[in-house]
């Protein structure tokens, strides 16, 4: 949001030593550049597989040439054929209107898609492909896994900021902020409170918060969302020499969030649906007492990687080299706004711990959300793992789960009376508890199935050396 920002993506490779972090840069870009000719080859295959039916299918034929043969006024007996609808037929005028429209919303998303790549200083789809054409050399194509990655950005852009999503954001966001002006008010005579808000992802709420006149940080580990959120918070300024051209000010999109799902879905109409991102202009600042002071700043990389600096003991190593302990306490947070976020740790224990330390004191956790563990559901023990090794894990499980993140095999499912323990045994009071929220998270409105969480929003404050 300042003048002198510099896009995510030279900052990413001006930083990367590591041909590994260089090779996940390249491969989250290529991702974003082959969107449209990814969703159109799955359409084209979609369209091949009730071709197949037509051709293979002989479901009704026999029934059917035996009535053609007796030429009589009874109803035909129904085949594949006669039963799809006309827009499913290869060659009809409603196939056509359904591929073309389909088409266009690829579209839609891949303008918007190359945008972001544009402001990045990364070639757009239609650079690589005549780079493409002029070298023919071979295309590097994205897998499904890295693909899905960037269908979520785009509902995420919906939920974030569209009007579509002030629904089912302010479930979260309003809560948030309600908070922080109950519990950590603004003071017009001092310098504005920092916020941190891990897991950040498109960074609406900390767009929000920073709005109302707190400083915040954000972070978030996710390239293809981090790429988006860098766009949508920097990029969409107009030039004021063109700001006569548009109506609001600021740049828009329209996108197809939705385009990928296939499963209960009422209608390709809603599937392509197109929304309007973003529903305000980002640039903008609402009027606050000391907005003028806030400063608003997103980072990128994993939580504890960015915030373990805090522990005492990087804090000891860090005054040790600095010689002032002063600049690491100047520092910390006066809050830490955890939206859907909690439950992405591979370990709940060692971000409470990191929570702890990045917080002033009586500085303030916030916790919206389920507990839906994301590092859960795989690598569990069985009793095949133990057998003939004292009850203890044999090298069957070692070489069984050798293929997956070594976060699977560490973390723990804990429930939320167990979280909270922890929270308070770490050095929290709760101030504010709320269960059985119901919140949907970046779902379609128009969907026949929308998967519902019960969540729980918690407001604890650290407790301060003298209490």
């Amino acid at each position: 949001m300042e003048e002198t920002h510099l896009p995510l993506a030279a900052q990413q490779r001006k930083a990367d030593d590591d041909d590994e972090e260089e090779a996940h840069f390249r491969q989250v870009c290529r991702s974003y550049q082959q969107y449209a000719t990814f969703h159109q080859t799955i359409w084209q295959g979609v369209n091949q597989r009730v071709q197949r039916l037509l051709t293979t299918s002989r479901c009704g034929e026999n029934e059917a040439s035996a009535s053609d043969d007796t030429n009589d006024d009874r109803l035909a007996p129904p085949t594949v054929a006669s039963i799809l609808p006309q827009q499913l037929r290869s060659g009809t005028i409603e196939n056509q209107k359904m591929s073309k429209d389909f088409c266009n919303a690829t579209i839609r998303n891949q303008f918007f898609l190359d945008s972001v790549l544009r402001y990045s200083g990364v070639p757009t789809s239609q650079e690589v492909m005549r780079e493409v054409q002029h070298t023919s050399q071979r295309i590097d194509w994205a897998t499904e896994d890295q693909m899905s990655k960037v269908d979520s950005v785009l509902k995420s852009l919906a939920r974030d900021w569209s009007v579509e999503g002030i629904k089912e954001r302010s479930v979260v966001y309003d809560r948030m902020l309600m908070a922080l002006d109950k519990f950590l008010p603004l003071d017009t005579n001092g310098l504005p409170p920092r916020i941190c808000v891990p897991g950040s992802g498109l960074g609406r709420l900390a767009w929000e918060i920073h709005s109302k006149g707190y400083t915040v940080e954000g972070s978030d580990f996710s390239l293809p969302m981090l790429l988006a959120s860098d766009f949508i918070l920097n990029g969409c300024a107009i030039p004021d020499n063109m700001q006569a051209r548009t109506s609001t000010g600021y740049r828009q999109f329209n996108i197809s969030p939705w385009i990928a799902e296939t499963k209960n879905v009422v209608s390709l109409a809603y599937r392509i649906k197109a929304v309007t991102v973003p529903d305000v202009d980002p640039s903008s600042i609402r009027d606050g007492d000391c907005v003028s002071q806030a400063q608003f700043s997103m980072m990128a990389g994993e939580f504890l990687s960015l915030y373990s600096k805090f522990l005492p003991e990087n804090q000891a190593k860090h005054s040790c080299r600095t010689h002032d302990r002063t600049t690491s306490n100047a520092e910390k947070f006066h809050a830490i706004a955890c939206s859907y976020f909690l439950d992405t740790a591979p370990s709940l224990p060692d971000y409470l711990i990191t929570i702890y330390h990045m917080l002033t004191e009586d500085g303030l956790l916030l916790h919206f959300g389920p507990l839906m563990y994301h590092w859960s559901g795989h690598g569990s023990l069985l009793p095949l793992d133990l057998e003939s090794n004292g009850g203890h894990p044999n090298n069957r499980y070692q070489s069984r789960n050798a293929y997956l993140d070594s976060r699977y095999l560490s973390s723990v499912d804990f429930t939320w009376e167990e979280a909270k323990t922890m929270i308070e045994n770490t050095g929290f009071e709760i101030l504010q508890e709320e269960l059985n929220i119901p919140a949907l998270y970046a779902s379609n409105p128009n969907s026949m199935m929308k998967v519902s969480y019960d969540c729980v929003f918690l407001v604890a404050r650290k407790k301060s050396k003298s209490s």
